[in-house]
Formats: C-alpha cells, sequence, structure tokens
C-alpha cells in the first residue's frame, strides 16, 4: 500500500468507524468525549505534517505515527463507551428495581442479562490493567490494550443491546406493579375509612 493510500485509509476510519462510536458516546451521554480531542489533534498534526514533507522518510513517519493515533483513538471509544453503557445498566437497575424481571423471557432475559454483565465488568477489568502500555510506542502493548478494551467493548455492547430489546416488556411489567400498589393502597384505605364509618356510626348510636 502507497504512503498515500495509507493516508486514505485514516482518513476513512476517521470517518467510517471514530465519528460513529463519537456520536454514540454523545447520544448515550449528552457530551463529547473530550480526552479524544489530544489523540484526534495528533492525527490531523502529522497528516499534515505528511501532505507538506518534501522527504519520503518524514512522509512515512508522520504517516505511521497518525496510524498509531488512530488506533489509540478508537482504543479510546471502545473505554469510554464501555463507561457510558456501564452507566445505562446501573440507571436499568435504579428504574427497575422493584420488578420482578423473571417474568421477561421466563427468566431468560435477567440471567443472560446478568451473566452478560458479570462478563463485560470482568473484561473491562482486564483491560484497565492495560492502561499504562497505551502511552508506549511498543506496538505490541498498543496492540494488547486494544484487543482488550475491544474485547470488554464488545461485551458490553450485548449488554446494552439486551436491555434495549427488553425495556418495552420492562415497562409494562412497572405499569402492572405501579397499578398492584395503587390497588393495594387503596383497599388498605377503603378498610380504614369502613373502620372510621364503623366507630363513627357507634358513637352517633
Amino acid at each position: 500500500m502507497t504512503l498515500d493510500e495509507r493516508a486514505g485509509e485514516i482518513y476513512k476510519t476517521y470517518i467510517d468507524v471514530i465519528c460513529p462510536y463519537i456520536l454514540n458516546y454523545e447520544i448515550l451521554t449528552g457530551s463529547f468525549p473530550i480526552a479524544l480531542l489530544n489523540e484526534i489533534r495528533a492525527i490531523f498534526t502529522h497528516l499534515s505534517k505528511y501532505h507538506l514533507a518534501n522527504n519520503d522518510k518524514i512522509r512515512e513517519s508522520n504517516i505511521s505515527k497518525a496510524e498509531g493515533h488512530i488506533k489509540r483513538s478508537i482504543l479510546d471509544c471502545y473505554k469510554y463507551i464501555c463507561i457510558a453503557y456501564d452507566d445505562e445498566y446501573r440507571k436499568y437497575e435504579k428504574k427497575y428495581e422493584r420488578i420482578d424481571k423473571s417474568f421477561v423471557d421466563n427468566g431468560e432475559f435477567a440471567r443472560k442479562l446478568l451473566d452478560s454483565y458479570h462478563n463485560a465488568v470482568n473484561l473491562i477489568k482486564k483491560a484497565r490493567k492495560t492502561d499504562f502500555l497505551i502511552n508506549s510506542d511498543e506496538e505490541i502493548n498498543i496492540d494488547e490494550a486494544y484487543k482488550n478494551y475491544q474485547e470488554a467493548f464488545i461485551a458490553y455492547s450485548s449488554v446494552y443491546e439486551l436491555l434495549n430489546n427488553s425495556y418495552k416488556k420492562l415497562d409494562y411489567l412497572k405499569k402492572k406493579a405501579i397499578f398492584k400498589d395503587f390497588f393495594t393502597i387503596g383497599i388498605g384505605i377503603i378498610g380504614i375509612l369502613g373502620t372510621i364509618f364503623t366507630i363513627v356510626s357507634f358513637f352517633i348510636n
């Protein structure tokens, strides 16, 4: 692959991979992943130097560095989307804490979700242990960190997909639970009013 083709791949990866990940993060959190700015700046700084250089050795060096920062950018996307997905899971737990999830898909949903979440947590813990490798110039170290965060990202994506596919059923159960609570409270109030009425009637008579 020529240097110009490699440069084209960098631009393509930025548009087709990094930008959609950033958009996904913004939709989930309502904010831009600020930590990515340094990597993005580095990518385009090296691309600018590549285009302005007349020396092939300097051009190749800047393309290689830009490719490294592209990889680090994707890794950062994995990392921050994992955090956002974990936040979504915690919101789910809080919102549906009083709901019996065993009624969703005959208990299959609750089992799958718990297994998937525990797997994702274990993988992100493993990935976090490689954080110190990310700033290393050794390609093998970066590859290990990238691989671990990619696995964690895939696992958390499964968790998020399970949640998204079950929200309608969970909301239905939540409405039933609220109705049941109101019905129970209503019966209780009626019982209290009946007792008060009986007592008042006794004294009146």
